[in-house]
């Protein structure tokens, strides 16, 4: 009696594949794939509280990001009234002329100038305004008078205070009297100017009449008698009056000694 046997079937040549299993070719690809889905995203950002375009860096699911720039809220605030400043052109002008603009800390502030600083220089007044080191003005006096245009006076000072004193001399058109003025030429002697008596005398000083009476005691009427010092000749107005006999009274007469 002949068996039939089922036979096995043929195994097929190459790699053998179990159900389920990915080939090789298409892990791969999924991989590349699911490597790209994952990839970090790259981005560039400015911090706006730190200033300045931030590193590029690597955005987390907190968002922390790369490091930034220099801060823009530390920056200065500059231009005048803003307070802060990053150099003494950024704060104003102070009121007191002896100070002038300092940035100092970042702040505006004020510096006084050295002392003896001149300000608002000005000649012809006796005195000089200066800073006194500390951001304040003083006014000291200075040797430095004004010059009145009066050729007929001499300029100086007096401490703070301008003095024009009369200067005898020539003078533009004539001559300087007492007072200081410029006036025509009035003489050239003395007989010019009036009649002299021994008590009283008319004068002619450099162009100029001048008058009054002789000092008292003056000897007059061939030398017997003196000026009283108000232009009249009198017996006497001391014992020089009087000859050795005699002394000269309180009602100015010569009496016995």
């Amino acid at each position: 009696m002949m068996r039939h046997m089922a036979s096995s079937p043929a195994r097929a040549s190459g790699p053998s594949h179990r159900a389920g299993a990915v080939p090789p070719a298409l892990l791969g690809l999924l991989l590349v794939a699911a490597l790209a889905g994952c990839a970090v995203e790259q981005r560039t950002f400015v911090d706006r509280g730190q200033g300045g375009a931030g590193g590029t860096g690597a955005s987390d699911a907190t968002g922390a990001a790369g490091g930034g720039g220099a801060s823009s809220d530390a920056a200065a605030t500059t231009g005048p009234g803003g307070g802060s400043c990053a150099g003494p052109s950024d704060c104003p002008a102070p009121a007191e002329p002896c100070q002038i603009p300092a940035c100092v800390g970042g702040r505006c502030g004020t510096a006084p100038l050295p002392e003896g600083t001149e300000i608002a220089p000005a000649t012809g007044d006796c005195q000089r305004t200066v800073c006194n080191g500390r951001g304040a003005q003083v006014v000291v006096a200075a040797d430095e008078p004004a010059d009145d245009g009066n050729s007929c006076t001499s300029d100086s000072c007096d401490g703070t205070t301008p003095v024009h004193s009369p200067l005898p001399g020539p003078c533009p058109g004539g001559r300087c009297d007492d007072a200081g003025q410029c006036v025509p030429v009035q003489c050239a002697q003395d007989a010019e100017c009036g009649a002299s008596t021994e008590c009283y005398r008319y004068t002619c000083d450099n162009g100029l009449c001048a008058e009054g009476p002789a000092p008292a005691g003056t000897l007059c009427n061939a030398q017997q008698d003196q000026c009283d010092g108000a232009g009249r000749c009198v017996d006497c107005v001391n014992s020089g009056g009087c000859g050795e006999c005699c002394v000269c009274s309180a009602s100015g007469v010569c009496v016995p000694a």
